[in-house]
């Protein structure tokens, strides 16, 4: 019988497969690396491009930041003005304050019956010290007092109240506080319907 050596065939085949594989890995890792590449290219231009999107954006930002600063200090000018025109506003109301607080105790005094001596106003916080024939008439002017509208209500009160003698009659030494609101706030204030 004859005998056939395929060995050396086999082992041929199996150096071309072998090869094949080879350049198939070889193919394969090139073509990688050149994907890489190309990726990484790409990569590096797209950060190029935004690195000059940044910078051109951060270069109007600069450009602005001038014109924000302008706005806030003129922000902080506006509200300088519009606080300095209401306390004129408040001013150009309330001016003839200490006119209505005289016109409003010559109103409320008892005729004949108290006579004041001394006013002190501080803020809106009123002192008066006087005389008066009686505590009774002391009484009808305190009452004459809460029932105005230019009284803050409930904070008229007597500080002290003591008899003295003067040009040899016998009278009644007062002082009374309240809290006397401007015509301005009266105006707020809700009226009541008769």
């Amino acid at each position: 019988m004859i005998q056939i050596n395929l060995f050396p065939v086999r082992a041929k085949k199996r150096k071309v497969s072998v090869r094949q594989v080879f350049y198939v890995y070889v193919a394969s890792v090139a073509a990688t690396i050149i994907l890489i590449g190309t990726i990484w290219i790409l990569q590096e231009m797209q950060i190029s491009d935004l690195n000059g999107r940044l910078a051109q954006v951060k270069k109007e930002v600069d450009q602005l930041a001038k014109y924000d600063a302008l706005l806030q200090e003129m922000a902080k000018k506006i509200k300088i003005i519009n606080t300095k025109r209401e306390i004129i506003r408040d001013l150009q109301r309330d001016r003839d304050a200490i006119v209505r607080l005289m016109a409003l105790i010559s109103a409320e005094i008892p005729a004949e019956k108290i006579w004041l001596e001394r006013l002190v106003q501080t803020s809106n916080s009123i002192t008066l010290d006087g005389v008066a024939l009686s505590n009774e008439s002391i009484a009808e002017f305190m009452r004459n007092l809460e029932s105005s509208p230019y009284v803050t209500k409930g904070t008229v009160s007597l500080t002290h109240s003591r008899q003295t003698l003067l040009n040899n009659m016998k009278l009644r030494e007062f002082q009374v506080t309240c809290q006397f609101l401007p015509f301005s706030q009266v105006q707020k204030l809700p009226r009541k319907e008769g």
